[in-house]
């Protein structure tokens, strides 16, 4: 009895690990909706490369830029694109809508 519950821990504790990793691998989301970056902070983890889904909710094209991160992409209304950002050192990598400066700008927080 006790065997068969150490065997059952264990494969609940690998089912629990592995959907942490693929919860872990999904790669942050960006909308701007309503000429606002949702969310606008996001939290990744430092010196891991990662994918960024930007999403362009509103009716007119976007410029996603970063300085920080050396990434400028246009995001058509409707569409979704994907930016891969290298792995970062700990700190604050501001993003803005070049397009237009009004849109409150957000930031990729590495920890």
């Amino acid at each position: 009895m006790h065997k068969r519950f150490t065997v059952l821990a264990a494969c609940a504790a690998i089912s629990l690990a592995a959907s942490f990793v693929r919860a872990q691998e999904a790669p942050p989301d960006i909308k701007l909706q309503n000429s606002r970056f949702e969310p606008s902070q996001v939290l990744v983890p430092a010196h891991a490369a990662f994918k960024l889904r930007v999403t362009n909710a509103d009716t007119t094209a976007i410029e996603f830029e970063s300085f920080e991160l050396h990434r400028e992409r246009v995001v058509q209304p409707g569409e979704t694109i994907t930016v891969y950002v290298p792995a970062l050192e700990p700190g604050s990598y501001p993003f803005f809508d070049d397009f237009h400066r009004d849109t409150p700008p957000g930031v990729i927080i590495a920890k």
